[in-house]
């Protein structure tokens, strides 16, 4: 096994036994029904948690809404973009006044 998928591997372990022994002592004090809802509602909220945190280490990258599409391309070289629904020029992702993600771009 790679060195490097080791850390990943062991964190990934920890996270699936911890759910686990959560799981069974939340069902254990307070009965299954009254459990089980707390086990999703803690796991959904530790995926939201691991989501929030990966996408602030893209963003820390420069990964953005802002600099979605533009992959490696230097601030130089500035590609102007429409909206294929309204028309408007788009800055970022999403069009600012439709809100739609259909772009092409201006050459």
């Amino acid at each position: 096994m790679d060195g490097s998928l080791k850390p990943v591997l062991k964190r990934q372990i920890i996270f699936v036994a911890v759910s686990l022994t959560v799981g069974i002592v939340l069902t254990m004090f307070f009965g299954f029904i009254v459990g089980l809802a707390a086990n999703i509602a803690i796991f959904v909220g530790a995926m939201l948690f691991i989501r929030y945190r990966q996408a602030k280490a893209l963003r820390s990258l420069g990964f953005g809404s802002d600099t979605a599409g533009r992959g490696y391309a230097s601030d130089s070289v500035k590609l102007k973009y429409i909206c294929m629904s309204c028309g408007a020029e788009v800055k970022g992702a999403r069009c600012a006044s439709c809100g739609s993600n259909m772009k092409k771009p201006l050459f």
